[in-house]
């Protein structure tokens, strides 16, 4: 059990994918709405605006759209949230900092509405902001110096280790560095005879700390800058810093005061710490001491973490709510700007509301303003028309988002008109299968969706990659049961046919044994059909890609005109719901009339050779040997005599005409072509007149064009002409002279007025006369692209649903070519090492082409035959979507 979306807020506790009756009749035309007004008391409107927004119906019209942000009513207060959102995002990222989560519970403020609560809010959040920054900064302060003792305690000890090898005479490889512009050997810092004589040459030294990253650049710097007339140590910081940067001690031995500015100069561009160390006499004493101070750092330091780890999980057990009361004031704010104070005290708003919803948000004003001692001060009522275009809205839940999220895509639906959605969840999935049509491949995507289905509704902004496909999860699982069902019928499997009924095809001597290689013809063995899909023995006959291609083509061909007629049905049905009875006449009649006479008589045609026993029509055309003489059919002593080298239409018994007299099948193609082609010829007929029938549809076809181009042209035009008649151009100018002459005598003042009113009814009537005809030319030109438009793009359309058998023979080619030079090669050759390296190949080889591009090629194809071939023949799709003021949707949209 989960909840129903509905973009006003609200939940329905149901079953996750099913809603109730009401909610699938919305998704059918959008929710009815209501323009009105809203007046309430100034002192009631924040809790007014409250319930409004936890009911969330009623979508508010700006009244103020001149004014700025900066200029509205309610400033003050949304300078006031943005502060605390400030403070909320500061607390977030110290919160983060240590890992920690925000918790979905937990009371968000006090209980207190307004400005009460913002104060509230304001004095709380305050008093944590200062805790928290104090310790902060206290933390950055003991984090520098802990690292800055850290890097002494390194120079002390990599100082004295310096000292000690070098009064040894040793240097180690990991304290050694040679001169970068020289070429270099290891030499001791001080010989065992300098270090005797340390009076005769004496150096000075610079020890500090420095980033890893700038040694070769700091080194460099040191032996230009000084010439060659330093030499520098480095030693690696052991011990971890705060920052956990990777640092160097180093040493710089110099002999002049010069060189040593020079070093200081070049320490401090690098940004380098230099730190003062003792004599060798007083390491020791420096060492112990820095380690000491080290252990209290640490302490102090570890002791800030605390604190502020306590804090800041104090604080993330309520950022969530304080995060939620302050989001719910910045929206009751923002919504009261949009309100216009039109008298003192009272403010006034407009807005569209959903009409189920209007008396339930009346009740909450109402009580609304009687909790201040104010009732009857309030009013929420439509508005007098005209209105505004209407806003759409459909309710829906887990299974339809999806699909009503595909339709948006292309264009929101007008408002009440029937929506697509409801269609595409249906037909969406069945042409995917029809192209993606086979039982194993159907079932791994069917399986994918049951994976969605248990996981369940997730966040698309989750880094799972599974979380971004939940909101197409019950789509997916329909997308691989009809291609489940498309493969039965296909009845492929991996490109393996499946032999569930057997098989009412044998060939001679080998009873059942499919061996079409032999060159034998199969016999049917039983005159019922096969119980369900396509017979086994088709996929192992020579002529497969035969009796393949023609049933998808044909298949193909009768679902799209299915389809293209079915939408231009829904343009009908629109057109009567609006009342456009015009458009029904002149417009949908004539294209249903084109669609049925061409393009349904084609359907038909189909059919009507599939249901005809053409074995027994050829054989009423045969002639046969029979005692010594040539007979017609039935073949007996009653029969008539024939020729057998004479023209098939004189010996078929039928007599249709044409060529064959109806007792040869047709070839459908070349027949269709040849109804606009060679009009009154048909080669092959299939029934008595068809010639005669097929010219009159041809006529009929071609009559509806001119209805459709110039119907509703010539309406306007006549319409206009009716409400507006000629003007005697004289009689009228005759009329408006006497009356300016009369207006005139009676005195300057009223002349003057009448001149001042503007153009007289004379000049009006060119007015009128140049807006009929920009009317009618732009009606005409308008009609002339609309009936090109469906004119060819039936003819286009209907082309374009052939890519379900071009698809779906694609599919199956491809699976066939995987499994014939793979894995059945592999098992031909009955090794192990061969088997496991060929499905290896077929493994990936079906993953990647058919179960990744290929499924994304289906699927792209199947919508665009919803958007342009189906949704083109109704859909106006200029539509804007209902956007309540709602607590609940800003809250998941946060």
């Amino acid at each position: 059990v989960a909840r129903a979306h509905d973009p006003r807020g609200r939940a329905h506790s149901q079953c996750e994918a099913c809603g109730s009756s009401s909610e699938m009749g919305s998704w059918w035309r959008s929710r009815e709405m209501k323009y009105v007004s809203l007046i309430v008391s100034e002192d009631a409107a924040h809790e007014c605006v409250t319930s409004l927004g936890e009911l969330g119906a009623l979508q508010l019209t700006d009244l103020n759209p001149e004014l700025t942000a900066f200029q509205r009513r309610y400033v003050g207060y949304m300078k006031r949230c943005d502060e605390l959102e400030r403070k909320l995002r500061y607390m977030e990222k110290e919160v983060s900092g240590f890992g920690l989560v925000s918790g979905s519970g937990g009371p968000g403020g006090p209980r207190l509405k307004g400005a009460a609560l913002l104060d509230a809010l304001e004095g709380e959040l305050e008093r944590y902001e200062g805790e928290l920054v104090e310790l902060t900064n206290y933390a950055t302060e003991l984090t520098a110096r802990y690292n800055e003792k850290i890097e002494y305690q390194e120079c002390l000890e990599k100082s004295a280790a310096l000292f000690a090898e070098a009064t040894r005479g040793t240097t180690t490889a990991a304290t050694t560095t040679t001169n970068p512009l020289a070429g270099g050997g290891e030499e001791p810092l001080l010989t065992e005879d300098a270090a005797e004589s340390g009076a005769m040459m004496r150096f000075s030294s610079s020890v500090g700390v420095v980033g890893a990253a700038d040694r070769a650049r700091f080194e460099r710097m040191l032996f230009r800058s000084s010439r060659g007339n330093c030499l520098v140590r480095f030693a690696e910081v052991e011990r971890p810093l705060a920052n956990k940067e990777p640092k160097l001690v180093f040493i710089v031995f110099y002999k002049s005061e010069v060189i040593g500015q020079l070093v200081d100069r070049v320490c401090a561009a690098f940004g380098a710490r230099q730190y003062a160390v003792p004599g060798r006499s007083g390491l020791e004493a420096a060492l112990d001491e820095t380690r000491g101070e080290l252990a209290d750092a640490r302490e102090v330091l570890l002791k800030n973490r605390e604190l502020r780890l306590a804090l800041c999980a104090k604080l993330a057990e309520r950022l969530s709510g304080w995060r939620g009361s302050v989001a719910r004031e910045k929206a009751v704010y923002h919504a009261l700007n949009m309100f216009k104070a039109d008298v003192s005290g009272v403010l006034r708003a407009e807005g569209w509301i959903v009409a189920d919803a209007e008396s339930e948000a009346r009740a909450l004003v109402t009580r609304a303003h009687a909790a201040v001692d104010l009732a009857g001060a309030a009013m929420l009522a439509p508005v007098a028309g005209p209105w505004p275009t209407p806003p759409t809205y459909f309710e829906t839940n887990a299974f339809t988002e999806a699909y009503q999220q595909f339709v948006d895509t292309y264009g929101v639906p007008r408002y009440r008109e029937i929506n697509p959605a409801l269609f595409t969840a249906i037909t969406f999935p069945f042409l995917f299968g029809m192209m993606y049509g086979d039982v194993g491949h159907g079932s791994v995507v069917a399986l994918f969706g049951f994976l969605l289905l248990a996981r369940g509704h997730r966040s698309p902004d989750s880094p799972d990659p599974l979380d971004s496909l939940a909101l197409g999860r019950y789509m997916i699982t329909m997308m691989g049961l009809a291609a489940v069902y498309c493969g039965l019928v296909y009845n492929d499997c991996f490109a393996v046919p499946l032999d569930l009924f057997g098989s009412t095809y044998e060939w001679k001597n080998t009873s059942h044994a499919y061996r079409p290689e032999t060159g034998e013809v199969a016999t049917r063995t039983s005159d019922e059909p096969y119980p369900f899909g396509v017979d086994p023995a088709w996929h192992v006959s020579q002529n497969e890609l035969l009796f393949f291609n023609s049933m998808k083509m044909k298949t193909a061909v009768i679902v799209g005109i299915a389809q293209m007629t079915g939408g231009i049905l829904l343009k009908g049905v629109n057109d009567l719901y609006f009342g456009d009875f015009v458009a029904f006449t002149l417009e949908f009649l004539p294209m249903i009339i084109f669609d049925l006479a061409l393009f349904g008589y084609m359907v038909i045609l189909i059919f009507t050779k599939w249901a005809i026993d053409w074995d027994d029509r050829m054989l009423k055309g045969t002639c046969r040997l029979v005692d010594q003489a040539y007979k017609m059919y039935p073949f007996d002593d009653s029969a008539d005599a024939c020729t057998p080298d004479g023209e098939l239409a004189k010996r078929c018994a039928l007599d249709f005409g044409g060529t064959s007299g109806g007792c040869a099948p047709p070839n459908l193609i070349n027949q269709l072509i040849n109804i606009a082609l060679n009009p009154g010829s048909v080669d092959e007929p299939m029934y008595q007149n068809q010639d005669k029938v097929q010219t009159f549809l041809l006529v009929l076809a071609f009559l509806c064009v001119p209805v459709l181009l110039l119907g509703r042209p010539a309406y306007v035009y006549f319409k206009h002409h009716h409400d507006h008649p000629p003007v005697d151009a004289a009689a009228h100018h005759i009329e408006m002279h006497h009356a300016a002459a009369g207006a005139t005598s009676d005195d300057d003042d009223d002349g003057a007025d009448l001149f001042a009113a503007g153009p007289t009814p004379l000049d009006t009537t060119h007015d009128d006369d140049d807006a009929e005809e920009h009317s009618f030319t732009e009606v005409l030109i308008h009609q002339a692209i609309e009936t090109i438009e469906f004119v060819l793009g039936m003819v286009s359309n209907t082309a374009s649903y052939l890519r379900l058998w071009a698809l779906s023979l694609a599919h199956s080619e491809l699976a066939q070519v995987f499994w014939e030079d793979s894995l059945r090669f592999a098992l031909n050759k009955d090794s192990a090492v061969v088997i496991f390296v060929a499905y290896a190949f077929f493994a990936f080889a079906t993953f990647a082409v058919l179960l990744a591009m290929d499924l994304l090629e289906c699927f792209l194809h199947a919508l665009r035959l919803h958007w342009v071939e189906f949704q083109s023949k109704f859909y106006k799709a200029d539509g804007y979507k209902f956007t309540p003021f709602a607590f609940a949707a800003a809250a998941a949209k946060r």
